[in-house]
């Protein structure tokens, strides 16, 4: 609660956005686009999807140490360009490709205030069905929590969310306010198909 006695408020804009693998100046700028479009109904907080700025999946491009530098690059302008744009006080979310000593790294780099100010590796690399992660990225330990509006906000990404005792309940038990996660998952050919006896079944339990 704040000072002034009221609940603090935090307006979240979820950008479900297309990107295409590889393009990085034009995936950039679709980020900047849809954030000024947030920004602008009033968004405090906008999150986009795991590795929007390579695309996702990135597969053998994660080997090119020059690609990821270029990511770096790219994330360090995108984050300039937000705040000459005006978006500068809103928490930018943007999944992206990291690259350290331990290797790749599947991540989100939080954007604020015209710089990067915080950055999350995604923990638990699923490795099944049309994933292949733990053969192209080296896992992340760390928890980032960054304030905005008088609350703490932790980031995760997609398979950390459904671990039991994974990265969430770390957060859980350090009282974080808001867990983001963003998500992504490779083109599955026929997963309409595969989905419609789920969707059905679900909506018969509700009675319709």
């Amino acid at each position: 609660m704040r000072e002034d006695g009221r609940m603090p408020q935090l307006r979240i804009a979820l950008a479900q956005v297309n990107a295409c693998v590889g393009d990085l100046a034009g995936n950039s700028s679709m980020i900047l686009d849809w954030t000024r479009k947030a920004v602008a109904e009033g968004a405090h907080l906008v999150a986009f999807p795991e590795m929007v700025l390579p695309g996702y999946p990135v597969e053998d491009l994660v080997l090119r140490k020059s690609f990821a530098a270029a990511n770096h690059a790219e994330l360090e302008s995108l984050a300039r360009c937000l705040q000459e744009q005006g978006c500068g006080d809103a928490l930018v979310v943007v999944g992206h490709l990291g690259r350290d000593d331990e290797g790749p790294r599947n991540s989100a780099s939080l954007l604020h205030g015209g710089e990067i100010v915080a950055t999350y590796h995604k923990h638990h690399l699923p490795n099944y069905g049309v994933f292949d992660e733990a053969r192209n990225f080296a896992p992340g330990f760390e928890l980032p929590i960054v304030r905005l509006h008088g609350l703490d906000v932790g980031v995760v990404i997609c398979e950390d969310i459904w671990q039991n005792g994974g990265p969430v309940a770390a957060l859980g038990k350090v009282g974080v306010d808001l867990v983001v996660s963003i998500n992504a998952s490779p083109y599955e050919q026929s997963k309409d198909d595969a989905r419609a006896p789920l969707v059905a079944r679900r909506a018969a339990e509700r009675g319709g």
